[in-house]
């Protein structure tokens, strides 16, 4: 069965829903068994900050289960082979990347922390078009 609603039957306050995780951890998983050696940077924004543009920042079906993303790589790395870590600042990002460029011959997975409405301004407007052409909504504020 397929993982979307159909449009004419998703209720007003929630919009069609969008395949979870499993998809990309699978693949994942195939990029460990094939010794690949890519580096992957996870933009964590706490959510959908896409969807916050177009119908609210606070709109609960935005909000996602907190994952231990490093955890994930580790589940399909039993040899220990991928480096992961944890950028929060630019200060952590910056070694992380300094990491990766040190450990080419190995998967570097960086999970790069943003704040949840952390979008650029283009992309906040491109939002308040959308809810007002496709959503039926009011604008977002």
């Amino acid at each position: 069965m397929p993982s979307t609603v159909s449009p004419a039957r998703t209720p007003s306050r929630c919009p069609p829903r969008r395949p979870a995780g499993g998809a990309q951890a699978q693949e994942l998983s195939t990029v460990l068994r094939q010794q690949l050696t890519p580096v992957i940077i996870l933009v964590d924004n706490d959510g959908y900050t896409v969807e916050r543009c177009i119908l609210g920042a606070d709109a609960s079906y935005n909000n996602i289960a907190t994952w231990r993303y490093d955890r994930l790589v580790e589940a399909f790395d039993p040899q220990n082979l991928a480096i992961t870590a944890k950028a929060d600042t630019e200060d952590t990002l910056a070694a992380a990347l300094d990491t990766a460029r040190s450990n080419r011959d190995r998967l570097v997975f960086i999970e790069a922390v943003m704040e949840r409405l952390d979008a650029p301004e283009s992309l906040v407007k491109l939002g308040k078009a959308f809810a007002a052409a496709d959503y039926h909504h009011a604008p977002v504020s």
